[in-house]
């Protein structure tokens, strides 16, 4: 027991102690829970640098917080925001595709209809602002049995988006085809079965649609929410009525918008005119707003121009259309202003200058001057070479005197003869060029080449933008052609030996039917889309006919100029390549006849 003055003593030891040791030890900051502690610890180390993206999501948040940054500043209602909105084709940086949905929002748009956005700061970016985003899996241009069988390729794709998507409400809408073959029964069963598992999988209030080319005769509406259409350059009303005439599922328009040639001035008269793009705009929302009931969704066609970073619209492409808000440059167009202004409210009439009355003249393309160019030439020819003026008459109307001709070397020289053969070369080029091109200005050309490698794809894309180097490329090919018939009249004559100018004649003659063939083509470029993906096809079947008669004619006067037996000159000659030749086109008609069944169905039902 401790006496008094032990007790005095142990108080002093205390108090001569160091501070240290005269309290507990603290405990440390518990930095997990955030306290003051933690955040005068955090003070002490440097913050972590933000991404690009991250700062761009920096500033979307700051816009946000800002009450005033969206709300409406003109005396007119926004658009619905179901009707407000935009075509976008998400830039490959986070960073650059945060920063166009927030100038997209400022624009007025509330909707955007892009493809699969897989990075989670664009998500959230989306979110934070209020769009709707409209995602468009990567099934493009496909016939039903395609469809069907990548069913289970495509679900595996669609159930990672909608987990990705579930936290973000602007992740709500997915598009489960563009543009393949709804006109088939056989594609009901892919649509059903994508749609039972977006209801199974996907967060509430999750939608399916898919765009369609078939208006009158779509088969698979019932089995997604919504069916939207492609308008651009179209009436949207009329095709929003003809489908309701038709179908009952809600239907909205996929692309709105006119074309822009780049580099045309003029005012709203004026078609491919920025004017008369913005006039077309203003045009069609003035009466999508007086549609009852309105559209499920309207997505005008398209923020931004392709550029090589962007994806490429091949129809536009092909035609050198283009139809942006803003151009590749991201200079703003006169429609921006239009969209703009019907998407915020702020206005709802534009002025725009008339300009000069239209031409009726259209305008002149480097293939059609080609095609009269290579006609003037053949009449040139016929003018200045007397031989050719003798021997088109024999031709037509006495071939045993043609043949005698040949035969006796008092047909054209080799020199004469091969430059008729290269006008017949180039006329080849230019149905060729004319016929893809039409095509290209179709669904026709996307369609057909939907199973390529997409670089592939953008190659032929940017091969028939460049009309003359396609012409030259095809006409080299139709040159290799002809080469190749004349070695094999060669093999045929066998040791009675025929001389190149009388093979050459053989080869060239027979073809002429290539001339009156390029005429026709050269109208493709000046008729409507729907009549050129009936009459392109037609061509190229005439092409063929004319080959095959041509084979016909060649091994016919050989045995009659040569004496070649009819048996080696029209039976192997003729036969052996001819029954070559249509088994090729057996088997590619068998292996093909999905792909041939949806342009058949582009061309008779779309």
């Amino acid at each position: 027991m401790l006496t008094p003055s032990a007790f005095r003593l142990l108080a002093l030891l205390l108090l001569a102690a160091p501070p240290a040791l005269a309290q507990a030890p603290a405990a440390p900051p518990d930095t997990a829970r955030g306290g003051a502690d933690s955040a005068r610890v955090r003070t002490d180390v440097p913050a972590a640098p933000q991404t690009p993206a991250q700062q761009a999501l920096a500033r979307v948040r700051a816009a946000v917080a800002d009450s005033s940054a969206f709300a409406p500043v003109g005396p007119h209602a926004p658009l619905p925001a179901a009707l407000a909105g935009v075509v976008w084709a998400a830039p490959p940086d986070a960073a650059a595709a945060v920063d166009d949905l927030l100038a997209i929002r400022r624009a007025g748009a509330r909707s955007v209809r892009t493809g699969l956005v897989e990075d989670p700061i664009v998500l959230e970016a989306a979110t934070l602002l209020g769009l709707s985003l409209w995602q468009d899996l990567p099934v493009e241009n496909l016939p039903a049995p395609f469809l069907v069988a990548r069913t289970r390729e495509v679900a595996g794709v669609l159930a990672e988006a909608l987990d990705r998507a579930r936290p973000y409400a602007a992740a709500r809408h997915f598009g489960l085809a563009q543009g393949s073959d709804t006109s088939d029964r056989r594609a009901r069963a892919y649509f059903e079965a994508l749609t039972a598992l977006v209801r199974e999988r996907g967060a509430p209030g999750t939608q399916t649609y898919y765009t369609s080319r078939f208006i009158g005769d779509d088969r698979a509406g019932r089995t997604v929410d919504v069916v939207l259409l492609d308008a651009r350059d179209r009436d949207p009303v009329a095709a929003l009525r003809a489908w309701r005439a038709r179908h009952e599922t809600p239907v909205g328009l996929a692309s709105v918008g006119a074309g822009v040639r780049p580099g045309r001035g003029g005012g709203w008269r004026t078609p491919g005119s920025e004017a008369a793009q913005g006039r077309a705009l203003e045009t069609a929302f003035n009466e999508l707003g007086a549609v009852q009931p309105a559209p499920a969704v309207a997505f005008v066609y398209r923020w931004r121009d392709a550029t090589d970073a962007l994806p490429q619209d091949p129809s536009a492409e092909v035609a050198g259309t283009r139809f942006g808000l803003l151009a590749e440059s991201g200079e703003p167009r006169p429609a921006l202003d239009v969209a703009s202004g019907f998407w915020s409210g702020s206005q709802r009439v534009f002025a725009f200058d008339a300009g000069a009355p239209v031409s009726r003249v259209p305008g002149v393309s480097p293939v059609l001057l080609l095609g009269w160019g290579l006609v003037l030439g053949l009449g040139v020819l016929y003018a200045t070479v007397p031989r050719m003026g003798a021997l088109v008459p024999r031709y037509f109307g006495r071939r045993d005197l043609y043949r005698d001709a040949v035969k006796r070397g008092f047909d054209l020289s080799v020199s004469e003869t091969s430059g008729l053969a290269a006008l017949l070369a180039f006329s080849a080029g230019v149905v060729g060029a004319s016929t893809l091109r039409a095509l290209g200005r179709t669904d026709t050309l996307s369609a057909a080449t939907a199973g390529w490698p997409a670089g592939a794809q953008d190659r032929l894309i940017a091969l028939i933008g460049q009309p003359l180097v396609l012409v030259l490329l095809l006409a080299l090919g139709y040159g290799a052609w002809l080469l190749l018939n004349v070695v094999w009249l060669n093999v045929l004559a066998g040791r009675r030996r025929i001389r190149p100018g009388q093979a050459l004649s053989l080869a060239v003659w027979c073809r002429w039917a290539w001339l009156p063939l390029m005429v026709v083509a050269l109208v493709l470029a000046s008729v409507d889309a729907g009549l050129a993906t009936v009459l392109a096809p037609t061509l190229l079947v005439v092409a063929v006919l004319i080959e095959v008669v041509a084979g016909y004619r060649m091994a016919w006067d050989l045995q009659s100029i040569k004496a070649v037996p009819p048996t080696r000159a029209v039976l192997f000659g003729f036969g052996l390549p001819f029954v070559l030749a249509l088994g090729g086109l057996v088997w590619v008609a068998l292996v093909s006849r999905d792909e041939a069944a949806f342009l058949w169905h582009l061309a008779t039902r779309a």
